[in-house]
């Protein structure tokens, strides 16, 4: 027997954008930290 499955990409569009929000807060923030100077004593 063959499953098909039906997959609206419409309805996985907040799923997506949820994972994009998440990477583009943390690359920003890798950013920031591999950007700032270490502090000399």
């Amino acid at each position: 027997m063959e499953f098909y499955y039906y997959v609206n990409i419409f309805e996985t569009k907040g799923l997506e954008y949820v994972l994009l929000i998440c990477f583009l807060v943390l690359f920003i923030l890798l950013v920031r930290y591999l950007s700032t100077p270490e502090k000399k004593e």
